[in-house]
């Protein structure tokens, strides 16, 4: 497998949209009804808010192909970007998507691998992250990666109150 990272510009916008909608749809469509799902993909992947957020300039995307084909892709917020604010000595990991036929192959690692170094270079303290309480794979996946649960948030998805535990990783 040889893997390419790259960082992502508002002409990503259709690549992203289409990578987020169908990573999210694929990991949790089978737990929340068709409703909640498509009001969430809705709003959550309207063309100008995708453009928008890609022209952030507190927000990093970071797309990883894998022998050219685009597979999983990164959020990375500081600043007032990030979705809760927990300073300026924090980054927040808001989307780390991973197509289905390339999990487990060590995306989803380099990624984050990608988010310390980042965090690193920029001097900054703390990634945080938000993961769904009922996704236990994601949950032991970000404490190899030496997360710690530290709180919890809520996470709306279509008319769904859903908890999200907030988890926190030093950056050293």
């Amino acid at each position: 497998m040889t893997a390419v990272i790259r960082r992502c510009t508002s002409n990503d916008t259709r690549l992203i949209r289409s990578l987020g909608m169908t990573a999210f749809r694929d990991t949790f469509a089978a737990d929340n009804s068709r409703k909640n799902m498509a009001d969430y993909l809705r709003h959550s992947f309207f063309p100008e808010l995708v453009k928008s957020q890609l022209s952030e300039p507190e927000s990093v995307f970071l797309l990883a192909s894998v022998n050219g084909t685009p597979a999983a892709y990164m959020q990375l917020n500081t600043g007032k970007a990030q979705t809760e604010q927990f300073g300026d000595t924090s980054m927040e990991i808001e989307r780390l998507y991973v197509l289905s036929d390339f999990k487990r192959q060590g995306l989803g690692s380099m990624l984050i691998n990608q988010a310390f170094e980042q965090a690193w270079n920029q001097s900054l303290s703390k990634i945080w992250l938000g993961v769904w309480e009922h996704n236990e794979p994601a949950q032991r996946f970000y404490r190899a990666m030496g997360f710690k649960r530290t709180g919890d948030h809520t996470f709306i998805l279509g008319e769904d109150l859903q908890t999200d535990w907030i988890m926190t990783a030093a950056v050293n």
